[in-house]
């Protein structure tokens, strides 16, 4: 059986048992960092004396001061502290002082007390810096741990859903029990020992007023269980609807292709509607018990005060206590309400804490992860490790209950190159997955390289086992990035950017570049990289040496096009030549024969800028093309069946989405003449619609040779710019690079002609003949390889995603290749194709092929056919198979 988790054939699973964790947060919080609480508690024990000294010098100095005033003879640092009469009366500390006069009494003992207030700051400050250093490591370490299971998640585990939520979690869910973790215990030792020590000034000043504050201490601690206990109940039910509500919004994102295909938001929003109104009202409910308990512990720090006060000036009036005892005592009690207040808060915390703290045990106790350890590769360093692949009785059971393998066994030497071929459901599959670790929980062994799959660790199989199945994981990061992923393995990178990759023969970062582009090409990737290299733009001051070369190339590319255009008759591209009009650029190109920097809106855009638009007035050319414009947009609206479809056709580029709008408005009342009557926005629209015009592209007959000499008079008036409106121009010259090209576009110095069938292609295969004769294809294939492949690799196609997924599991060199799925969206023959090429390069080392089409069955040692979840046959002598 697999780890700790078993698996039956006929049988299910049974879920592992795991060390559970502390129930109460204040256990989990104590076992994490006891030396760090016992470190506050000294802390906070120190800082004890130093209270108490302070709320004992303001009688020390009213009864000094009204003493000197009787005629005794003051006396400073004159202290003694008793026991109250009831306790016995014995004296605790009795100091006899210096004698001094009143002036000197009162000053000493006011710089006394100043002092005793900057050490208690001191202190307090130590003790609070102590408990936010000690919050900080606790939730770091918490946040580790939860980070740990998304790592250990197991591939039967809803990956996606269940990162999300761990993930929201660990950034938002447990950030409360940060500010909770370091007061968890020095703050109610702290709060208690401040009303401890108030309490105790109070009692030994006068009895009746101890025990009139230990019973407003004792009516307080009542309450505030009450409180706790509602505090509690709310807030969890308000945390409860809270992570329901989050988890039906993620059940919305993840269903949202089938919510955009059958129209059911309306069901969607009402499901979470009557979530939001749940949360909401428990929101309330714990608000208005908030407010309950503010009104009630006012009254409760108030009007006991009152009482407190009233009691304490009767008996000083009386004579039972004098008015040194009196200030004393007031000051004293004042202390009280502010530590009770911060016990109150403690435990306002504590119950969050608890609630957040709950919900983090809940997914740290998760099932649904590899153990502990089976990520750490200590102890295998230097183990030897092939290719071999020995199976026996392997069982596997799908979640809803159906037999995918039933006793499979297979040994499988090293260095073999092994089909699995059968229907789909056969149970070529689950054997490909149980190999890669895309399946965890099966019954028999599986062995690889000699060793048993469940024991050996993930560190170590993912380096000596590559799986490339059918679900391409492309991360939204460079070329680059995708490809080292597979051998980021070591921690710690030198520079932002930089990696440590295995294996160590990869010595700098040319090396590395090569052995990224040698994996894509044999995963048949070349096409797609040169492309990708092609349509770079590129910094000339970053890169002036292969600016200057590809400056250099244009000459050679421009002759090879040129020749093939007249050994073919056709139109491949048409060059870029100030004299002339070129029928593949926008007219906005055309007119400034230039393109703006750092500016994604395009030179259209720069037709309509405040800084062009008087040059274009002085030119008279201004409302003919907000003329022009305006034809486009009728002509889209014949095609579109009426302005209100616009949206609904492809506009070409002529119109952007956040346009459509405005378009339809403009439709709806602009006459036939150019629009002097239009409003500025309006009239700005009609120019950039008219400078993304291309005829060739949009082919509405609007661009004659009228309208092209119009252009180059233009061009040739605006020559002189520079920028517009700070947006600085790039030149299209022919003797420079162009930085707001593409290196296609310098390379070719000209666009190629759109309206010919097959003319990209021709062209690439062209420039790429000229670039390797020339050598120089490996610097633009290395362009590619900064290229970002965006969210879920969109811009890619579904094959080229399968290919990539396979040329990172190349990328890593390993023992056993296992390739399932990935290559389903190529064709029949390409496939066979690109096995044949991955088999010759893994000549001596084991590559396990799922086969899906009729591939060549001779490129293999053996073909093992599956059905039924059993070995149906094999084809071949060097494998031991037997199936039930």
């Amino acid at each position: 059986m697999n780890g700790t988790d078993r698996a039956s054939p006929h049988g299910g699973t049974a879920p592992a048992t795991r060390e559970a964790l502390p129930r109460d947060v204040l256990t989990y919080l104590w076992r994490a960092e006891p030396a760090a609480h016992i470190k506050l508690f000294a802390l906070v024990l120190l800082l004890l004396p130093f209270n108490y000294a302070s709320l004992e010098l303001p009688r020390l100095i009213v009864n000094g001061v009204t003493d000197s005033i009787g005629g005794t003879v003051p006396k400073l640092f004159d202290f003694d502290l008793a026991w109250p009469d009831f306790l016995g009366g014995g004296v605790i500390i009795d100091l006899t002082g210096y004698e001094v006069s009143a002036f000197g009494l009162l000053a000493g003992l006011a710089a006394l007390l100043f002092a005793l207030q900057l050490i208690q700051q001191h202190i307090s400050r130590l003790i609070e810096m102590a408990k936010a250093r000690l919050g900080e490591r606790i939730l770091v370490e918490l946040r580790r741990q939860l980070f740990d299971v998304i790592q250990r998640l197991r591939p039967e585990a809803p990956m996606k859903s269940k990162a999300m939520e761990v993930g929201n979690m660990l950034r938002f869910e447990v950030g409360p029990i940060s500010p909770f973790a370091g007061m968890a215990f020095a703050q109610p030792l702290k709060s208690a020992g401040l009303i401890g020590s108030a309490t105790l000034l109070i009692f030994t000043q006068n009895a009746a007023l101890g025990g009139c504050a230990l019973g407003i201490l004792a009516l307080n601690y009542v309450l505030l269980g009450i409180q706790r206990r509602d505090n509690a109940t709310k807030l969890q039910i308000y945390q409860r609807e809270a992570v329901a509500l989050g988890k039906r919004v993620m059940s919305g994102i993840e269903r949202l292709p089938l919510v955009h295909g059958f129209a059911t938001s309306p069901w969607e929003r009402a499901a979470v509607d009557g979530r939001l109104a749940v949360v909401s009202e428990a929101s309330l409910d714990l608000k208005r018990q908030n407010f309950v308990d503010r009104v009630l512990n006012l009254l409760m720090s108030d009007v006991p005060t009152l009482v407190f006060y009233s009691v304490g000036g009767w008996l000083a009036l009386t004579g039972a206590i004098n008015i040194g005892q009196l200030v004393a005592v007031v000051a004293a009690y004042g202390q009280i309400p502010e530590p009770l207040k911060e016990l109150i808060e403690w435990d306002e915390k504590r119950v969050v804490a608890q609630v957040r703290y709950d919900f983090a045990r809940y997914y740290l106790e998760t099932q649904e992860v590899w153990p502990k350890g089976s990520q750490d590769d200590t102890g295998w360093e230097g183990v030897a490790f092939d290719g071999a692949l020995k199976i026996a009785d392997l069982g596997v059971v799908d979640p809803a209950g159906s037999i995918l393998l039933d006793g499979v066994s297979l040994d499988v030497p090293a260095g073999t190159a092994v089909a699995l071929k059968g229907p789909d459901a056969g149970g070529k599959h689950a054997v490909a997955r149980v190999c890669g670790r895309a399946i965890s929980l099966f019954s028999g062994s599986v062995r690889i390289g000699g060793h048993d799959l469940s024991s050996v660790p993930e560190s170590v199989i993912g380096r000596h086992v590559a799986y490339a199945g059918g679900d391409p994981i492309v991360l939204n990061t460079s070329l680059r990035e995708n490809m080292l992923c597979a051998l980021e393995r070591h921690p710690g990178r030198p520079a932002a950017g930089a990696t440590e990759p295995e294996p160590s023969d990869l010595a700098d970062a040319a090396q590395l570049d090569r052995s990224i582009l040698s994996a894509l090409a044999l995963a048949g990737l070349g096409d797609l990289v040169v492309r990708l290299g092609l349509e770079r733009r590129l910094d000339p001051e970053a890169s002036p040496a292969l600016a200057e070369r590809i400056v250099t190339a244009r000459a050679a590319v421009t002759d090879a096009i040129s020749r093939r255009q007249q050994e073919t008759g056709r139109v491949l591209i048409e060059p870029f030549r100030f004299a002339a009009f070129n029928r593949f650029m926008t007219l906005a190109e055309n007119i400034l024969f230039a393109a703006p920097l750092n500016d994604t809106r395009g030179a259209a855009s720069l037709l309509s800028d405040p800084g062009l638009m008087p040059e274009l007035e002085r030119l008279g050319i201004a409302d003919d093309l907000a003329g022009l414009g305006l034809r486009a947009l009728r002509t889209l609206a014949e095609l579109a069946g009426g302005a209100e479809a616009i949206a609904d056709i492809d506009t070409k580029g002529l119109l952007r989405a956040e346009e459509m709008t405005a378009a339809r408005a403009l439709l709806a009342h602009a006459g036939t003449g150019a629009g002097d009557a239009l409003a500025p926005d309006e009239r700005a629209l009609l120019l950039r619609v008219a400078g993304r015009y291309c005829e060739p592209r949009h082919r509405f007959g609007l661009i004659d040779e009228e309208w092209q000499q119009r252009a180059l008079a233009t061009r040739a008036q605006l020559a002189h710019l520079k920028a517009v409106s700070g947006t600085p121009l790039a030149r299209y010259q022919p003797d420079s690079y162009c930085r707001a090209l593409t290196v296609r576009d310098n390379l070719l110095f000209g666009r190629i002609a759109a309206d010919r069938a097959g003319a990209a292609a021709v062209v690439d295969e062209v420039v790429r003949a000229c670039l390797t004769q020339d050598g120089f294809i490996a610097q633009v294939q290395r362009l590619s390889l900064d290229v970002a492949l965006g969210e879920g690799g969109l811009p890619l196609s579904a094959a080229e995603r399968g290919k990539l997924t396979l040329a990172r599991c190349l990328m890593a060199a390993p023992d056993l290749l296992i390739i399932d799925d990935a290559l389903v969206p190529l064709a029949p023959s390409e496939q066979s194709r690109l096995i044949e090429s991955v088999l010759a390069s893994r000549a001596g080392a084991t590559t396990l092929v799922v086969l899906d089409a009729a591939e060549p069955l001779d490129l293999f040692t053996q073909v093992i056919v599956l059905a039924h979840g059993q070995v149906e046959r094999i084809e071949g002598a060097e494998l031991a198979a037997t199936g039930t």
